[in-house]
Order: C-alpha cells, then sequence, then structure tokens
C-alpha cells in the first residue's frame, strides 16, 4: 500500500468505531465518472471515480489519480467533484481492483489516464490565469465588522479572481485550489463542502492577530518572552490548586494581582483560536506558532505537541475550565455560549414573544393581512374544527425533570368488540400560536431541533413560549383546555391497526405522571441503567403516584393494547435491532458553565469538578416497561400521520430505512434473525461478524418502507411527535392545519418541491448533531476516566472497573504506524469505542472479545481511548 492509498484508507474523520453500518453510511454517493480533488493530511490529488465499495460499516467511494493508483476514500474526503469526466461505460470497464485484472481493464484506465491529465493541464492553466491577474479575495469577501466571520461561495470566489471564464469547471476548480491554499483567511465547510461549495471567511482580528503573533515567535519578542515567564508561573499555581480541591465543587478564581497585557491577550487569544475543530486539510496556519510557545514553556513532556496539549495548557493557563465543554463550541452548531441571564439573544428572544403575545389582542387584530416575522396567529385557525375530548384522561409520561411536554395518552375501548381500543397519541400543537413566516420558526428551523447535553440544554423554541402557552400542562395550570393535534389509531384483537385517524383537538383531564412511577404502578419492570464506578446497590422504592384505579387500569389497557400491536407488526417484516452498549453522565446540578466568554484582563485558575454520575445503557435496556410503551405510541402516531398524508394525496416528507443487504452470502440474514431475542434485539458482536449493508436512513415523500420499525413499503413514518423540539414536526403540523382549512385545495403550504429540497436540509442536521452527541459524550466519559485515574489521594474502597476490561473488535485492523496495528473496539462495561494498539504481527477477528486495559487517555478537540491488550483474547 502506498503512502498515498494509506493516508486515505485511515483516520475516517468524525468516524464512531463503535456504530452500526447504518450510521456510518453515507447519505450520498458520487456518479462514477466524475472528477473530484480528494484531501487528507498534506496529501491531495485529483481523481476519477471509478465506483464504490461497502467495508468495515463504511461506504468507499474508489478513484483512479493520475499516478495510476486506485485510493480508497470516503465520500467526505471529496472536497470539489466535476460530474461525467469520463464516460460512464468506460470507467465500469476500467474496474476497482487494486490492479487491473486483464486487457479491457488496463485499456480502460489508460482512457480515463488520458482525460484526467488533460483535465489537470486545464486546471493548472486556469490557475496560471488567476496568478498571473494577480487578484488579493480576502478583502473582498470577509466581513465588515472585524469580530464577524463571513462566507463566500465558490462561484463569487471564481468571478472575483478571475475574469476569464469565471463560470467553467476549470476556473472552479483552480479558484477552489486557490483558497484552499490560503488556509489562514479560509475554512472549508466541516461535514459537506462538496455539497455546500462555500467556505467560511476568517474574522479580520483573527487574522491580524494570528500574523502579529507569528511576528513575535519569528522575533523572540520580548512580550513573548514575558508571556512565557508569566504563563509558568499561572501554571505551576494552577497545579497546585487543582490538586488540593480535587473533590471540591467547580469554582473559577480570580487573581487580581496578575493582569494580561495586551500582547498577553493577542497571544491567548490565538491560542483560543487554535483550539477550534477544523477540517483535517494541508496547512494548519496556527500549528506552527502553538508548538513554538509550547515548547518553550518547557512544563509539557509529550512527544508531539497537539491539540491534547494545547487544550491542558489553556486549562492550566485559567483560559478554559477543566470541564470545559469543547464540543458545543463548534462554529457549525452556532449555539449561544453564554449563561441564560447574561445572554443577549435570549434578551432578545424574549422580547420578541412578548411583543408578538401583544400583538395577538383582538383589538389589534389585523384580518386578511399578510403576517409579518413579529405576527403569532392572533386566533386558532381550526378551532372550529377542534375535537373537545371532554373529561377522558390524558396521562405525560415523562421523565421528572422533563421541560418540554409533547405528548399525552389516551385509551377508549371499542363497546361491543373484545380486545379492540382506540389509543389517542395527543401531540403539542405550537402551530395554534406560531406560523411558519414568524422570526421564530425561521430560528428553530436554522437550529432544526433542541440541543440535549450533559451540561446544558439548548431549546429550539424560546422557553418564555414554550413553559408558558406551548408545553402541554401550561393551559391546564390556567384552567384553561390545551389545544393538540391528536393521531388516533384503533387496535383489533389480533393486533392489527384496524382504523385511524387525525384531527385537532382539545383535552381537559391532563394528569402528569413520570415513567418510574408508572413502572412501579404496572409492575412490569423500568429501565436498567448499570453503574460501573459505583458498588451494587439494592434498588431504592420509587415514589409510587397517587391514581385512581381506572388510571392504572387504562395505562395498563395502554400497555397491553402496544405490546400486541407492536408483536403484531414485527410479523411483518421480522427486523431485527443491534444494542450496543452506550454511556453518558448525569450532572447533579444544570447548567454547567466553563469560562467567561469573554476575555478576562486578570488570570485565574480553576477548583474542583462537577458532580457527575457514569451510566451506562443500551437500547435494549432502556426500552422497557412504560418508556417501552410511550415509545411503540409515539411511533404509531407516526405511522398514522402518514397513512392519513397518504389517503388526503398530501405531500410530505416520510423517514425510511431500507432492509439490510447481504454482501456475501444470502443465508447471514436469515443466520443473523435466528439469533434474535423476543424483542428482536440481536448482539453487536455478532451483527459486526455478519457480511451486512444497512442502507442509509432516507427522507423520500413516497410512503416507503422503515425495516427497522417493522414498517412495510406503502406505509410509510412522518414524525409529528416532538413540534417542541424538532422543525421538521412543525413542518408535518403546518401542513396537516393546511389539509384540515383548505380540504380541497390543488396546492399545498408545502409543495413537493420544496419539501425535497428540505429533506436533504434534514439530514444534514441530523447528522450533525448526531456526531457533535456522540462526541461531547465521549468528551465527558474520559474527561470522567481521566480524573478517575489522576486522582491524587483515591479512597481505598472506591469501585475500579478499569482493572478489568474486555473488549470486543468492531473493525478489521489497520496499520498504525511501522511498529505497530491499530483495531477499533467496544468495551461493554464502559459502554465507550476505544482503539487498541497492538504489535504489527497480531490479528484479532471482527467480535472477537479480548482482555484489555488502559494504555492512554486523549482529550482534545476529540476524545480517544487507547488501550492494550492484555492476559490473550
Amino acid at each position: 500500500m502506498t503512502e498515498t492509498q494509506a493516508a486515505f484508507a485511515n483516520d475516517v474523520e468524525d468516524a464512531d468505531p463503535s456504530v452500526g453500518p447504518e450510521d456510518a453510511s453515507s447519505a450520498s454517493t458520487i456518479e462514477a465518472g466524475s472528477l473530484v480533488e480528494i484531501r487528507k493530511g498534506s496529501i491531495y490529488a485529483y481523481g476519477v471515480i471509478l465506483g464504490h465499495s461497502y467495508m468495515n460499516g463504511r461506504m468507499w467511494h474508489l478513484s483512479l489519480i493520475s499516478s495510476g493508483e486506485i485510493i480508497q476514500h470516503v465520500e467526505s474526503d471529496v472536497y470539489i467533484e466535476v460530474p461525467r469526466m469520463a464516460d460512464r461505460d468506460l470507467t465500469l470497464r476500467a474496474g476497482t481492483g487494486v490492479t487491473p485484472m486483464d486487457r479491457v481493464e488496463t485499456n480502460a484506465r489508460v482512457e480515463i489516464l488520458k482525460y484526467l491529465r488533460e483535465a489537470e493541464k486545464e486546471i493548472n492553466k486556469a490557475f496560471m490565469v488567476i496568478g498571473r491577474k494577480n487578484a488579493v479575495l480576502y478583502p473582498h469577501v470577509k466581513a465588515k465588522h472585524p469580530d464577524e466571520w463571513s462566507s463566500v461561495s465558490l462561484s463569487e470566489a471564481a468571478k472575483l479572481v478571475c475574469d476569464y471564464r469565471p463560470e467553467s469547471w476549470p476556473t472552479l476548480v483552480a479558484t477552489h485550489k486557490y483558497i484552499m491554499g490560503r488556509p489562514i483567511e479560509f475554512v472549508p465547510h466541516m461535514q459537506f463542502q462538496r455539497l455546500t461549495l462555500t467556505y467560511d471567511v476568517r474574522p479580520e482580528s483573527h487574522v491580524v492577530k494570528l500574523q502579529r503573533v507569528v511576528d513575535m515567535v519569528r522575533k523572540r519578542s520580548p512580550e513573548l518572552e514575558a508571556f512565557i515567564e508569566k504563563a509558568r508561573g499561572l501554571i505551576l499555581t494552577a497545579r497546585e490548586k487543582a490538586s488540593e480541591s480535587w473533590d471540591e465543587p467547580p469554582s473559577r478564581v480570580v487573581v487580581k494581582d496578575i493582569t494580561f497585557s495586551q500582547d498577553d491577550r493577542a497571544i491567548l487569544d490565538v491560542l483560543h483560536l487554535a483550539l477550534r475543530r477544523t477540517r483535517n486539510t494541508s496547512i494548519d496556519p496556527f500549528s506552527g506558532v502553538v508548538t513554538s510557545i509550547i515548547k518553550r514553556i518547557g512544563f509539557y513532556t509529550q512527544k508531539m505537541v497537539d491539540d491534547v496539549c494545547l487544550r491542558q495548557l489553556l486549562i492550566d493557563m485559567g483560559e478554559i475550565a477543566p470541564w470545559e465543554d469543547i464540543v458545543t463550541q463548534r462554529k457549525e452548531l452556532n449555539l449561544d455560549l453564554m449563561p441564560d441571564e447574561e445572554s443577549q439573544r435570549v434578551r432578545e428572544q424574549d422580547a420578541l414573544v412578548k411583543k408578538s403575545l401583544a400583538l395577538m389582542r383582538p383589538s389589534q387584530a389585523r384580518t386578511k393581512q399578510p403576517l409579518g416575522p413579529e405576527d403569532f396567529y392572533d386566533r386558532d385557525l381550526v378551532e372550529h374544527l377542534r375535537h373537545d375530548f371532554g373529561s377522558l384522561p390524558v396521562y405525560v409520561i415523562d421523565d421528572v425533570s422533563a421541560e418540554e411536554l409533547d405528548d399525552g395518552l389516551s385509551v377508549e375501548p371499542v363497546p361491543n368488540e373484545p380486545g379492540s381500543a382506540w389509543i389517542h397519541v395527543h401531540i403539542a400543537d405550537p402551530t395554534t400560536v406560531l406560523p411558519p413566516t414568524h422570526a421564530i420558526a425561521e430560528a428553530a428551523r436554522r437550529m432544526s431541533s433542541s440541543a440535549y447535553f450533559i451540561h446544558r440544554t439548548w431549546p429550539m423554541l424560546p422557553p418564555s413560549l414554550t413553559h408558558d402557552r406551548l408545553s402541554l400542562g401550561s393551559h391546564s395550570r390556567k384552567g384553561e383546555p390545551e389545544p393538540v393535534l391528536t393521531f388516533s389509531f384503533k387496535v383489533d384483537a389480533e393486533g392489527n391497526m384496524a382504523d385511524f385517524d387525525v384531527k385537532a383537538g382539545l383535552i381537559r383531564n391532563v394528569i402528569r405522571v413520570d415513567y418510574d412511577g408508572v413502572d412501579q404502578l404496572l409492575g412490569n419492570g423500568g429501565v436498567r441503567f448499570s453503574y460501573p464506578f459505583e458498588a451494587p446497590q439494592t434498588p431504592g422504592i420509587s415514589h409510587v403516584p397517587v391514581l385512581a384505579s381506572k388510571d392504572v387500569e387504562n395505562m395498563r389497557l395502554i400497555d397491553n393494547v402496544t405490546r400486541r400491536f407492536r408483536q403484531r407488526s414485527r410479523q411483518t417484516l421480522n427486523p431485527f435491532v443491534f444494542s450496543a452498549s452506550m454511556a453518558t453522565l448525569v450532572a447533579t446540578t444544570k447548567p454547567i458553565h466553563g469560562a467567561p466568554t469573554t476575555p478576562a484582563r486578570n488570570a485565574s485558575y480553576y477548583r474542583g469538578f462537577p458532580n457527575l454520575t457514569y451510566q451506562v445503557y443500551s437500547q435494549k435496556t432502556t426500552e422497557r416497561g412504560s418508556r417501552l410503551f410511550v415509545a411503540e405510541c409515539m411511533k404509531t402516531a407516526s405511522r398514522v400521520a402518514s397513512r392519513w398524508f397518504a389517503a388526503k394525496g398530501v405531500p410530505m416528507l416520510r423517514r425510511s430505512a431500507r432492509p439490510p443487504i447481504a454482501l456475501e452470502d444470502n443465508r447471514d440474514i436469515e443466520k443473523l434473525a435466528a439469533k434474535m431475542d423476543e424483542d428482536g434485539f440481536v448482539d453487536h458482536a455478532a451483527f459486526l461478524q455478519t457480511k451486512l449493508h444497512v442502507p442509509s436512513v432516507e427522507y423520500v415523500l413516497e410512503p416507503g418502507i422503515h425495516w427497522s420499525m417493522g414498517i412495510p413499503d406503502g406505509e410509510g413514518y412522518v414524525r409529528v411527535t416532538s413540534p417542541l423540539r424538532r422543525y421538521n414536526d412543525l413542518v408535518a403540523h403546518w401542513q396537516i392545519k393546511d389539509v384540515l382549512l383548505r380540504p380541497k385545495a390543488s396546492t399545498r403550504l408545502f409543495t413537493p418541491g420544496w419539501l425535497t429540497t428540505y429533506a436533504t436540509e434534514v439530514l444534514a442536521f441530523e447528522k450533525l448533531w448526531k456526531h457533535s452527541d456522540r462526541s461531547h459524550r465521549m468528551q465527558w466519559a474520559l474527561m470522567y476516566i481521566k480524573r478517575f485515574l489522576d486522582h491524587p489521594n483515591p479512597p481505598s474502597d472506591r469501585v475500579d472497573p478499569l482493572q478489568s476490561l474486555s473488549a470486543y473488535i468492531t473493525e478489521p485492523g489497520k496499520r498504525r504506524d511501522l511498529l505497530t496495528n491499530q483495531f477499533s473496539c467496544h468495551i461493554p462495561s464502559l459502554g465507550l469505542p476505544a482503539t487498541i494498539v497492538t504489535p504489527r504481527t497480531t490479528d484479532i477477528p471482527v467480535g472477537q472479545h479480548v482482555n484489555v486495559r488502559v494504555k492512554d487517555i486523549q482529550v482534545g478537540l476529540k476524545a480517544l481511548f487507547v488501550l492494550e491488550l492484555c492476559g490473550g483474547a
């Protein structure tokens, strides 16, 4: 394997080695015959896509580059593409093997290389034209405010740097090359550069500060020497204070007699900017400066200065907290990092809510006028259509700490039909107030969903609106009926869905209970977490809610009906789900804030650490008791929505997942299905050993199959149950209202074209939030474990789960360096993915369990858990 092939075959950016194929698959593939530019580290090349393959749970692209090598790479390695550069039939004849199999493949590759080398000539010509013009792009596209980012599209940039045929593909590719060669000024999109062809433009202040600090380092200026001396004293103090306060609650102490000069602040600001996640491109403009400063300080013994070392320096300098969450600071998430009580964004949101509510007063109602960005609906548009459920009990079942209450359940046995019952899933109805044109709705679309993290929650909709007017129970507290959208389904004695309906409703008898309380009442067993860092304890008796016997009977009936329906649905497709353990941490108090978001003039240090509980769970251990029947009701409501839209002939996005495909032996699926337990779960290790490709989740207009949920083709699944925390659900609610109000209309509020475009947006956000959540939880879990290992005075009686660890291999081994291999693995007892480093001669099959011990824990921009073998398999 050549250096280029090895670079692209390893280190998939943002990959999680513990996840299943469905999570890791790319949502898109690049057409064979396309010219692509691929980048990894300091290596980049132009190539032509010959085909695709599925290996190790990922979809790979296979490209022929101008050296004649076949490069295996993932979709995110492609920064730009030119479709149909080579004829598709020609690329199919070329094969995808490392070497051609016969003369036909050889001749096809020779022809493709001719196309490729001609393409490279055209790109180089265009690049020379740009160079002769000597155009400078950055001053024309930077933001007006020196502290703000801006962006520029490739087409806009091409017009600014080249007068000759700026729209031609050689000019566009050459312009991309020009931009990528200026990493101080431009940053490619983190995940979707190929799709967006848009570049972030660094703030002018960032560029100026970096250049200023580069000059300091180059000249070894007195200002830099003074900073290094000051840093050494602060680091020693910080380490001493951290050790003596190890078990204290978290706190920040300002050192009033030590201040930072403007030069100190410039150096610290550059160090902060360096701890920002960027694409693994050819040049990191900060690396040289950071390496020089850290080596000059001299207190860090790591062989290589990296982001792990930089993070620790900033902690020791008091610039970030030891518990600082780096993931939620990612620019692409656009989260407001200020505490709510200090946040300008929160103040503006609350003021907008207050203003919009004031405009709802009937005296100010503007009949038949278009709604502006600050206008709520001044009346309930479907009030005349609402079905009043009267005194029918509605059970809102959620965690005790839940704030956004989306859903409630009711049940009605069907007279004269033994075993049949209607279940009504009542969903909060924010579209009673919120139109799609409102500024709050637009902000919700930009966020896509609420963000739930260990240390803090960022709601999609303003709490000042949600808690007082939208969340279930907010009207009941005022003695008012609750407006809802209700998704009803009738289940017969055999467990079939015999009927369904969707209606706008009013509920008046809301009863809130928590999951654990319901499980105690029904005696059906609740969720089971494991706590690896705590001694085993006898489960305590939770608070049992006081409910009327009829309410207990109703919830037992809901449980019975949903189990029957779930069992019947599973018989249709017989799907299986792998269940891997996952780690999370629960904070005693939230929110947990890190360092101040504005640069500090005075030095500081941190004491203590937040109190956290380490939990391990899996889908199998959490889908139990009341959580199971609530989840089943939500899934079924989404099936009802899809059926309803189909019956009305109304377009809507459906979440679809096709069945797995056997790559080698069709009997593999049957063998895995035979290993299912009664709830459809299979062992994760057994799943990984089977050569299956699980297609990516898609959003489609047709009522397609959702195999893993047991939803057949022709029925479909439309997300409708979380409109307070998912914008996609709001879209469905607005579309439902449009149908209720205009049942015979020929066009709809959201057209098929709009929905198809929006589907790409939904998938992109889902991928972003999923990757961010995984990275975040890994970071916190490893911070917890590292502190456990580094404790200066550990209690003699503490439980130590790290003494006896077992892991199973999740991917075939890869070459790490000249002497070692690395194997991705999963540790069931800790719920974490990890990497095992072994001698080059070691070979361990996927799915095999091995005994391991901790070798290293790295917490930086990415968190890595490194293990080594002990005691054999």
